[in-house]
């Protein structure tokens, strides 16, 4: 079985160490609250970074990450008084090529509304078809079934 979502081991993380603090005696967005959540968070992203992955390839440490004692020792490295530097948290080397047939855009307008996309073609310009009247590429899912076992139809 596979684990759960890296976000919800990142919320956990985040809200175990929270747990520790009294936040009924900080003001609502206060910047003691706002510093103290923002350095919480900055450990929670590098540890999902680091450490979350698909298990094929790479342990998983669940229980540690979700653990009370983690929290703890997040809570016993945080700076109260200075902003932490996401240069000093070790970055994951990442190794392989990462397919260059997927692509994410962002729209936002003078209202405030957004939408954001994740696409994946599979394939220069997927099936090199456009759904008429859109100007939507359609992808090529039908790679994904192989003509003889064992050999890609692409690469």
């Amino acid at each position: 079985m596979p684990p759960p979502s890296s976000g919800g081991i990142v919320l956990s993380e985040i809200l175990n160490t929270l747990e520790l603090f009294d936040l009924s005696k900080m003001e609502l967005n206060s910047s003691t609250l706002i510093h103290l959540w923002v350095e919480i968070e900055r450990q929670a992203y590098a540890d999902r970074a680091q450490w979350l992955g698909d298990p094929d390839f790479v342990q998983n440490p669940l229980v540690r990450l979700t653990s009370k004692e983690y929290a703890g020792s997040i809570k016993q490295n945080l700076s109260y008084l200075k902003a932490g530097c996401s240069d000093s948290i070790k970055i994951p080397q990442i190794n392989g090529h990462e397919s260059d047939q997927t692509t994410h855009f962002s729209i936002a307008d003078r209202w405030g509304n957004a939408v954001s996309n994740t696409f994946t073609l599979n394939g220069n310009y997927g099936s090199r078809a456009v759904a008429e009247g859109t100007g939507v590429l359609l992808n090529n899912e039908m790679d994904d079934f192989s003509i003889k076992p064992g050999f890609p139809n692409s690469s």
